[in-house]
């Protein structure tokens, strides 16, 4: 056995290259050796959607607004709440100051599902209670907090995606602004920090008009975007604008999102890992998105197959390719830039992420476009350290993959692809493994 070792080693070294297909011998013809190189594409990949139980949605930069109704991913509506902080401001009793206007800006983050050339409507409603941390000092996609029925007011806009630097200002009720104006000048109790300002003014809810089943649009959240201006002047010989600014709070902010999958494949998908559901009962799909929690298992469960073709087997390299599923991403469901992989175990709890062969670089996906024929749009990823170290592993040592977005984008837009399996016919290429593997057969 000790030769045979010895023997394979001088091989690696010499770059022994010939390559035939899985089910061929020809090698053998033309080359006195015991090795071969073998590539095929057969190997069976096992896909699965899985729901988190709920997404940490609190303090995050970006949030999402809006409401989308459609065959692909069902109903969804997402709403964002947040807690304002009151600015530093003093005011001389000498100066006469006069209230001019109160508004809110916002700031598109790029981010949207749906159609974007439909006109939306935001509803902003009074918070009845104030938004609690958990207590591990989070909020959730879940988490509950009450509102006034009767909108504050209302604002109708034309979303701007990808400009993330084009402005939009609107107007908010002058009698909303002078009243908070008033009492600083007044220097009312309510004004004198955050904790009495919060249990004045508890917050705001953004709620999106139901009756538009158009979009979901993502906006940014900082000291420019979301925030409350009110504009006063000093009244003097030469008239002076002044601003005050009241910014969400950076911790007391969430978002919200509810769904509803009826008519969909994945209809019945429940949360937590042990309700995985495989392709085969969600027709040959499975979906990936964030916000609402989908991500995908991948699973290769005739790998040690391979074991049995020689005395000695050993993985060279290996690709994962995901298809999208054709009909389903356009100018209205744009595709993911990039998507994280990730070992898992048994039990699909996630462990650690796929790298490129060096180690340094977390591998993005590479994916590549055909914006022609819309057959040849896929991931790519370098699998091959992981095969390498699952080929001829059973039971707990065996690991398992799983597709996330990237956390930047998981927990804050609505991003999402939909795959097919082996067996799903929209495409002509679908999900598929290939294994370029060598030999030793004495």
């Amino acid at each position: 056995m000790k030769s045979i070792l010895v023997l394979f080693s001088l091989f690696l070294f010499l770059s022994f290259s010939s390559c035939l297909d899985e089910s061929s011998a020809i090698g053998g013809k033309w080359v006195e050796s015991s090795f071969r190189n073998v590539q095929t594409d057969s190997c069976t990949v096992s896909l699965s959607t899985i729901l988190s139980d709920s997404l940490a949605t609190s303090g995050d930069t970006v949030c999402q607004i809006g409401h989308r109704k459609d065959e692909l991913w069902g109903t969804i509506t997402a709403s964002f709440y947040a807690e304002y902080e009151i600015p530093s401001f003093s005011f001389n009793d000498e100066t006469v100051y006069t209230f001019d206007s109160i508004t809110i800006r916002l700031y598109s983050s790029g981010n949207y599902l749906g159609d974007t050339l439909s006109t939306q409507r935001i509803h902003m409603h009074r918070l009845t209670e104030n938004i609690q941390l958990d207590d591990y000092g989070y909020l959730y996609s879940t988490t509950r907090t009450s509102y006034e029925a009767s909108p504050l007011t209302s604002f109708s806009f034309k979303p701007t995606p990808g400009q993330r630097t084009k402005e939009m200002e609107v107007r908010l009720p002058d009698n909303w602004g002078e009243e908070w104006f008033n009492l600083m000048l007044q220097d009312a109790r309510q004004m004198e920090s955050q904790e009495l300002f919060h249990d004045y003014f508890k917050g705001i809810a953004f709620i999106p008009d139901i009756d538009n089943d158009a979009c979901v649009n993502g906006f940014q959240v900082n000291d420019s975007s979301l925030c409350i201006t009110l504009y006063y002047h000093e009244q003097a010989e030469i008239s002076t604008e002044k601003t005050l600014v009241f910014n969400a709070s950076s911790s007391l902010i969430y978002n919200k999102v509810s769904y509803d999958r009826t008519g969909t494949p994945i209809e019945g998908l429940k949360s937590g890992a042990d309700n995985a559901l495989s392709t085969s009962r969600t027709e040959h799909q499975c979906y990936l998105q964030g916000m609402t929690g989908m991500y995908i298992a991948i699973d290769f469960p005739h790998l040690n197959n391979l074991c049995a073709e020689g005395e000695l087997v050993t993985i060279e390299s290996a690709t994962l390719q995901l298809y999208p599923v054709k009909g389903t991403y356009d100018g209205m469901y744009p595709l993911p830039a990039s998507l994280t992989l990730y070992t898992s175990n048994e039990d699909n709890v996630r462990q650690d992420v796929i790298t490129d062969l060096t180690g340094s670089s977390v591998q993005t996906g590479n994916l590549v476009v055909d914006d022609m024929a819309y057959e040849e749009t896929y991931y790519s990823f370098d699998i091959t350290s992981f095969l390498q170290s699952n080929l001829g592993t059973t039971g707990y040592n065996r690991q398992k993959l799983q597709l996330f977005l990237p956390d930047n984008l998981f927990y804050t837009t609505l991003q999402g692809v939909i795959f097919g399996d082996g067996e799903h016919t929209a495409n002509k290429k679908n999900t598929k493994l290939i294994i370029l593997y060598k030999i030793y057969q004495q």
